[in-house]
């Protein structure tokens, strides 16, 4: 039976992925997680960009937005990963935070895995083999420069996470066979990571002879408190150490934002407004809720702070 026509959604919920600490049983489908930022396409009359969080970036991608336009389709939305590759062809996270730095995005490569949405059809229901077997034949079609398919890796899961730390890639995502695009964290889609890495709040700073000695990085807990989560001390260039000052600058503030401020030692604390969101890689993270040998990675502009909590390593459902 035919599906029935509807217009192309304004809007569409992402499905999220869960973080898990070893491949689970059952029949699943494994890819590369892209070190990049999630992104939706959104074909109409035109190209609109989203981040996960709705943001509209589709002027910072012009050739993007250019590029998708090309594709045989009157309405679409597409889901996927943009980032820049490093001359490995790995994805280099602080290479993708620079283009869009500097507003130079011509080099950026959309990785799309997921069609949920064709033509009047709304896919989401059916199962995730079939919409990425829709997705290929559809980027098949046309030559396009910054889009690629994420392709299926055909290997055994423990193997292909173990080929992937070691090439200095981030990890490998996970997605059950026969599941439908559920728009939430239902356990269909999983991700497991070669390090410890995630995105915090920056609470503040300590003072140095550089600016910035260190940063003072939080997260909401399940209340949505805002808890001090310890300090980044590593993994500053230069060039971001001056993007930080420039970001933080305005958002001084007299006070914590936190409760109860944790007691430091060691240059002066300043205190910011709990608005920017930056990435790290940490060695763990304690009982106390501290990061151990914690390294700066980027800023994250896709993500608001008050989004940003703990990842937790739990088994899909």
């Amino acid at each position: 039976m035919a599906s029935k026509k509807t217009a192309v959604p304004a809007r569409i919920q992402p499905q999220l992925v869960a973080l898990v600490t070893r491949p689970p049983a059952g029949d699943w489908a494994y890819e590369i997680k892209f070190d990049g930022y999630r992104m939706f396409a959104r074909i109409d009359s035109g190209v609109s960009l989203f981040t996960k969080n709705g943001y509209d970036w589709t002027k910072r991608m012009p050739r993007l937005a250019r590029d998708l336009q090309s594709l045989p389709i009157r309405g679409a939305w597409l889901d996927g990963e943009v980032v820049v590759q490093d001359d490995d062809d790995r994805p280099a996270f602080q290479s993708l935070q620079e283009a869009f730095a500097t507003g130079d995005t011509d080099r950026l490569i959309y990785f799309a895995f997921d069609l949920l949405f064709i033509d009047g059809v709304d896919l989401r229901p059916r199962p995730v083999e079939q919409r990425r077997n829709l997705l290929r034949v559809l980027l098949e079609q046309v030559d396009l420069d910054q889009v690629r398919f994420s392709e299926t890796l055909e290997a055994d899961p423990a193997h292909l996470l173990a080929s992937a730390c070691a090439l200095g890639i981030e990890g490998i995502v996970g997605k059950r066979l026969g599941s439908t695009y559920a728009g939430e964290r239902d356990g269909s889609w999983i991700k497991l990571k070669c390090v410890q890495r995630q995105e915090f709040v920056i609470l503040g700073y300590t003072r140095s002879s550089a600016g910035i000695g260190s940063l003072l990085i939080g997260l909401h807990d399940d209340a949505g408190q805002l808890q001090y989560a310890g300090r980044v001390r590593s993994g500053f260039t230069g060039r971001e150490l001056d993007r930080l000052k420039k970001r933080l600058g305005p958002l001084v503030r007299r006070t914590s934002a936190l409760r109860t401020p944790p007691k430091l030692q060691g240059g002066a604390v300043v205190w910011v407004e709990p608005q920017l969101v930056c990435e790290v890689k940490f060695a763990e993270l304690t009982p106390a809720g501290k990061v151990r040998h914690a390294v700066y990675i980027a800023l994250r502009d896709d993500k608001p702070a008050s989004a940003i909590s703990l990842e937790s390593d739990t088994d899909p459902v």
